[in-house]
């Protein structure tokens, strides 16, 4: 394009623009079909680019076929390389003067159209639009092309303004005026008439007071408070009763006279309005209820809530709930009481929030980032509340996953050692109508969440003092048997830890949010509409403005790069590190590619041929006798710059942490690397004992020498305070950063004085490659939720999967 000249630019830009018109011309050999700009300038180059991109083959010879009217001959010509229309000359010269004619509204001047200004005036029932006697044939001409655009205007007629001045009139009926409303005055607009007066569509909302239905103070805190919603619903900002609504509807028309003005209105929300007077217009409500709509998220029916005023004791809780946000800490002594243990300022102000929501009846989802001490927190929640130590009250009830149950165990052994903690888990748990007994005089009883569905029936005939959620995202699909359990179980107070609130969407914080405080965001169909759907989802507008200032007060999230805790953590660098395959890993590659691409292309193949390219690029090389093959993989491309790192790492007195999505290429991984630098490296992944797993735990931390801990991301993704590492190797990809975050997290938390540096391997040249990429760019979305690579490569057609996974040769090998 720099290349071109002024003139070649501007015919590309008008042609871009589409401002362009067909058109009828004489030259020296005949009259020729040619392309003309709008204005036209004469620009010699419009004409040959628009016919060199729309030149059809058919019509390559136009002036030697016979056409029945010179209208189709003069649109063949369009389309032909000459442009030549060989037709009797008269009957040329008539069209062409037809074409300028029709193209005389294209050259009128933008001024023009902007002179002539268009205003709907309402004076009782009736609607006209009217506009200044236009002076001038310019401004007379623009008038009239504007009929072209809303006919009713050519029936303009001289009539006096408010003001007494003359003015062109046309008086609307209904009809007319509905589309006045809805498309002309639009239209008008778009072709560069002012247009004034149109009101925009009217918006039908609610106002809601809440305000307690009992006895206010009187009620024991033990006891449910019950508060008394009155719904008022607002048309065009006033208020109406059912029978100016039915009114309305019965206009049977969205254009309607209301209250001596014609609106614009929506007849389906006009309908849901009329069933909220009708049938809910005040109603009763629990605490939760009462607080949504206070805080902006509450529903009549399907009407968006645009006011809600509290009053009594509500409005206090409502005020006190806001200025919580900040976390004030409450003193030391009240927070620490029953806690042995030291607490940093931020983890005082979250024990501190926890204590004021579950207090006055709320569930609190504890959303801090991996490695900021969720876990001590909640233990120190726990030991602050009265009656704990003394086990006066019921015990509490821990669900977390298998993999946690120790870290549980041995944190509250830790930091709250008079404790009594029962392990409801494995074959030889309390089984049945024995379990309440076993639990009688336990302080806190922890669980798995299998055991947790499977033991339900028998657990919720237990009183609890509180239930925490570990990992809290376990329940984030609402329909799982764990989350209706969670939500069934009768426990006063709620806790729920995690530190991916959202990992695949907002939808997610309903199911954990209906768990902590029922009915506080709805039912799960209108949250859905309102919030998890386009336009809302990632864009920033009202509706996700509004739900994260409802949410704010009841979701505590602090991330390491916040002042408050940035300072105790050391900082953290990642890198992605490229590895070449191998010749052997190429053909393997290629060969996996081509027998899926000869294959039938089925979605469960495209899922086999992914694990097997990740495999591949792993290095993983089954032999003719059916087992991997060791020295294949140790040669294989990423092993081998694995071990390079490790030399260094080792040398620098460091130790690392390296992790696999796959077991089978971890065992490889532990036997290659105790081989090549003949020292142990232990190796966690799911089939172990919880014995076996503290062994290998144990092993990893106790070494005084640097080591190197092979996990595999599901078994030592969680949980786990392994800052004994500063270094983290993804040797290959969960493909979700939310998953790979958690599990870098194990090296990079409280206590790590260290920078931690971060590894991600990728094999050039494939689909490693290409994946990373998509992630990369995702990641600039703050808070995004990117979905794992399979699902993403599931989603493509045959021909994307195979162009996405194919090997770029040149990438993948040199020499």
């Amino acid at each position: 394009m720099r290349k071109l000249s002024p003139k070649q630019r501007e015919a590309l830009e008008a042609i871009a623009a589409r401002r362009i018109l067909p058109a009828l011309c004489r030259e020296e050999d005949g009259w020729h079909a040619r392309w003309r700009g709008v204005p036209d300038d004469g620009n010699p180059w419009l004409d040959s680019l628009v016919r060199e991109a729309i030149a059809s083959p058919l019509c390559a010879d136009a002036e030697s076929r016979r056409y029945e009217t010179v209208h189709d001959a003069w649109l063949a010509a369009l389309q032909s390389r000459t442009g030549l229309v060989a037709r009797d000359p008269a009957e040329c010269e008539a069209l062409a003067a037809d074409l300028e004619e029709w193209r005389g509204s294209a050259d009128a001047s933008p001024e023009d159209r902007r002179a002539v200004a268009f205003s709907l005036v309402q004076r009782g029932e009736t609607v006209s639009v009217e506009c200044e006697v236009p002076r001038g044939r310019r401004a007379l001409r623009a008038l009239g092309q504007a009929a072209y655009v809303f006919p009713p205007l050519k029936n303009m007629r001289r009539a006096h303004g408010a003001d007494g001045k003359s003015v062109l009139s046309v008086s609307l009926n209904q009809r007319e005026a509905e589309d006045f409303v809805r498309v002309g005055a639009k239209e008008l607009s778009d072709a560069g008439y002012p247009v004034r007066g149109v009101p925009p569509p009217s918006l039908v909302d609610a106002a809601v007071d809440v305000a307690e239905a009992t006895a206010g103070a009187d009620v024991p805190p033990s006891q449910p408070r019950e508060f008394e919603a009155k719904v008022t619903v607002r048309v065009d900002g006033e208020p109406v009763n059912a029978e100016e609504v039915r009114f309305l509807l019965d206009q049977k028309s969205t254009f309607v006279f209301f209250r001596n003005r014609w609106i614009e209105v929506d007849r389906g929300v006009l309908k849901e309005a009329l069933r909220v007077l009708e049938r809910q217009s005040v109603r009763r409500i629990g605490l939760n209820e009462a607080v949504a709509f206070v805080a902006g998220v509450g529903c009549a029916g399907t009407l968006d809530v645009a006011e809600a005023n509290a009053h009594g004791w509500i409005r206090g809780l409502v005020n006190e709930l806001k200025s919580r946000t900040v976390c004030q800490a409450t003193s030391p002594t009240a927070v620490l009481s029953g806690f042995e243990g030291e607490l940093r300022p931020y983890q005082k102000r979250g024990v501190a929030w926890m204590r004021f929501l579950t207090g006055n009846g709320f569930g609190a989802l504890l959303a801090d980032d991996m490695g900021l001490g969720k876990t001590v927190q909640t233990i120190a929640w726990m030991a602050s509340l009265h009656g704990r130590r003394n086990g006066a009250s019921a015990p509490f009830l821990v669900v977390a996953p298998v993999t946690l149950l120790a870290n549980w165990r041995r944190e509250i052994g830790r930091f709250a050692p008079t404790f009594k903690v029962v392990v409801h888990h494995g074959a030889s748990r309390n089984p049945g109508e024995l379990l309440a007994a076993a639990v009688s005089d336990a302080d806190v009883v922890l669980t798995s969440y299998p055991v947790f569905v499977k033991d339900y029936p028998f657990l919720r005939r237990i009183r609890w003092d509180g239930l925490v959620l570990d990992e809290a995202q376990t329940i984030r699909n609402h329909e799982t048997r764990a989350a209706r359990a969670a939500s069934a179980l009768g426990a006063p107070r709620r806790v729920a830890l995690t530190g991916t609130p959202v990992e695949n969407s907002v939808a997610d914080i309903w199911s954990i949010e209906n768990c902590l405080n029922p009915g506080f965001l709805g039912d799960r169909k209108s949250f859905v509409e309102r919030y998890a759907k386009p336009p809302s989802i990632g864009s920033g507008g009202p509706a996700a403005a509004r739900l994260a200032a409802a949410l704010e007060p009841f979701v505590l999230r602090r991330l390491k790069t916040d002042p408050a805790v940035a300072a105790e953590i050391g900082p953290k660098q990642e890198k992605v590190e490229y590895c070449e395959l191998t010749p052997l890993q190429i053909r393997e590659y290629e060969d996996a590619v081509s027998s899926y691409r000869r294959g039938t292309g089925r979605r469960g193949d495209a899922l086999a041929l992914i694990t097997r390219l990740k495999l591949v690029c792993d290095g993983l090389h089954v032999g003719a006798d059916g087992a991997p093959d060791a020295a294949a993989f140790a040669a294989g491309g990423k092993f081998l710059r694995l071990a390079e790192l490790l030399d260094s790492i080792f040398a620098a007195g460091e130790s690392a942490l390296v992790f696999t999505q796959y077991a089978k290429v971890g065992a490889m991984l532990k036997t290659a690397l105790e081989t090549r630098f003949a020292r142990p490296a232990p190796f966690l992944h799911g089939s172990l004992s919880a014995a076996a797993r503290e062994a290998e735990i144990a092993k990893f931390r106790g070494s005084t020498a640097p080591s190197a801990f092979v996990l595999s991301v599901k078994a030592g993704g969680l949980g786990l305070n392994l800052v004994k590492a500063t270094r983290v190797v993804h040797f290959d990809r969960w493909w979700n950063p939310a998953v790979e975050a958690q599990a870098t997290d194990r090296a990079h938390r409280i206590g790590q004085a260290n920078a931690v540096f971060v590894h991600k391997f990728v094999a050039e040249g494939t689909l490693e490659e290409r994946v990373d990429a998509i992630i990369e760019r995702k990641a600039g979305v703050a808070g995004a939720a990117v979905a794992s690579g399979e699902s993403f490569l599931m989603s493509l057609a045959d021909d994307e999967l195979l162009e996405t996974v194919s090997l770029r040769r040149g990438e993948a090998a040199r020499g």
